[in-house]
């Protein structure tokens, strides 16, 4: 009876292991799919924003100078531009820093979303080109959204690198308020320096001036000629 007890727990333990590599080899070939399906999504993005920029160019070529048309087009890619730049990303904190401060709503699916609802609303007006840009964006954040829904790993991932960008931005700027408040705290304290050698320069100035005015004194003042005069005829 305990032999068999033994020999069952062995085999428990061992099915229990196996039970666990198993799960570990289907974790990670998920997580395998999840990051190649991240990717493949932004290629897919800096595709359609590459499109965005064409057909603000295409608007710009074709607007013959006419001033709504043209601001249209002018905006379009400088949109284009910063989604494809935000979808590319740069790996340097330099321009997740960049993006914090002056386009924040990108680290947020939501903001990017609305995002590239705007940049299509704007080009979907424009020509035939702009329609069909802009209804392939369109399409393409319906896309998106529709990839979050089924996959909720897909959109974990996109909370976790969203979060570790916004650290990188923080820490960037905290980094370089820290070197500029060293630099201020340095630069202050040569200051000082220099002012309280400055003000010792002064004291020996006036010490050496207050000397040259005592040895310069006129002594042959009237003064000291009636007394002179005096001790003279006492003397004779």
């Amino acid at each position: 009876g305990r032999m068999s007890d033994g020999w069952q727990g062995a085999n428990l333990q061992q099915e229990n292991a196996r039970l666990r590599e198993e799960n570990e080899r289907l974790k990670n070939k998920k997580g395998t799919n999840v990051k190649q399906l991240h990717q493949f999504l932004r290629l897919v993005n800096i595709g359609n924003a590459v499109l965005l920029i064409f057909a603000g160019l295409w608007n710009l070529i074709l607007s013959a100078f006419r001033p709504i048309v043209f601001i249209f087009g002018f905006y379009v890619i400088i949109f284009s531009c910063c989604i494809g730049c935000f979808e590319f990303r740069c790996p340097l904190a330099i321009c997740q820093s960049f993006f914090m401060k002056n386009m924040g709503f990108l680290f947020s699916w939501k903001g990017r979303l609305v995002f590239y609802f705007f940049v299509a609303s704007l080009v979907i007006g424009q020509g035939l080109v702009g329609l069909i840009v802009g209804i392939a964006t369109i399409v393409n954040c319906l896309f998106n959204v529709a990839v979050m829904c089924k996959y909720p790993e897909y959109f974990r991932l996109l909370q976790e690198e969203s979060t570790k960008m916004t650290n990188e931005a923080i820490g960037y700027e905290i980094k370089n308020k820290l070197g500029e408040a060293a630099a201020g705290y340095a630069m202050k304290e040569v200051e000082s320096r220099v002012h309280n050698m400055m003000g010792m320069d002064e004291v020996a100035d006036m010490v050496e001036e207050g000397n040259n005015d005592y040895t310069s004194n006129d002594f042959s003042g009237p003064v000291y000629g009636t007394a002179h005069s005096q001790n003279d005829g006492l003397l004779s």
